[in-house]
Formats: C-alpha cells, structure tokens, sequence
C-alpha cells in the first residue's frame, strides 16, 4: 500500500479525516454542521504551533491515519519547547500496517525542526509497547479532571 505522511489540507476533512479520527474516540457531529465545523477548522488551521498530520492513501485518496503535534514554549529549559502528541488514530481497517508509526516518526522529525527538547504523550494502557517500540518510555503519572 502506497501512503505518504503529510500535514493536513482543508480537502482532507472532506477525504476520510473525520472517519479516521472517530476510530479514536467521540467526534460528535461537528463534521455534519458546516458551521461548526469551519469554525473549529479555523481555530486549529490558524495556530502555527498545532499541527495534524495526516496519512492519505495514494490509491484511493482517504485519509487513513492522523496525529497532532501541539508546541508548547516553556520558560524553563532556557525557554525551550516541549512537543506533545495528541489524537493520533488509524482507520477502522488500516490498524497494524505502520500507519501509526510512520505518523509518530513525522511528529518526531517536526518535533526537531521546531527545537523541542522533549516529547510527551498520553496514551491507553493497551498502546503502551506500541510507543515503547518507538522509542518512548513511562515517566510520569497523568492526572486528569473532567469539566
């Protein structure tokens, strides 16, 4: 199968994007109301620190994998940057053929272009060996509050 990794293109909301991204969780219906959907599009689309990542197909043109890579500017570290991963699904159907790596090493690579000094992520217990392989170790607690 011929996939490239790339950043994501406003095409590819309308290419699979939004199906992809609901194998992770929730999407609700933001993606049947256009104007909530522009909206969120443009909040996201304008923050030169948030970047998604896509896997498009080259076949048939879907989307099949994404990631987000959110850069936070630190005053410690010497005012370094610090990359966090987020949101990073494959498609129903497309699990366990590299999708999901090859996202990771793009944020990886993106990560140094942007001078992070660190990657952090969050995931479920059963993806642990998954990011393991990559190169990711168990550092610290998470904690979480819902509102």
């Amino acid at each position: 199968m011929a996939v490239i990794i790339r950043k994501i293109n406003e095409s590819d909301f309308e290419n699979g994007f939004f199906e992809t991204l609901s194998n992770l969780t929730v999407v609700g219906d933001i993606y049947t109301n256009d104007e909530s959907k522009r909206e969120v599009i443009n909040k996201i689309m304008g923050n030169e620190n948030y970047i998604i990542v896509v896997a498009e197909d080259l076949k048939s043109h879907k989307i099949i994998g994404t990631a987000t890579l959110l850069i936070e500017q630190k005053f410690i570290h010497n005012g370094g940057r610090v990359g966090h991963i987020e949101d990073v699904a494959t498609r129903k159907g497309f699990e366990g053929i590299g999708v999901g790596k090859e996202l990771i090493h793009k944020l990886i690579e993106i990560s140094n272009e942007y001078g992070c000094y660190k990657i952090i992520l969050d995931c479920d217990e059963k993806v642990v060996k998954f990011y393991e392989k990559i190169g990711f170790s168990k550092k610290a607690v998470m904690m979480r509050l819902d509102l």
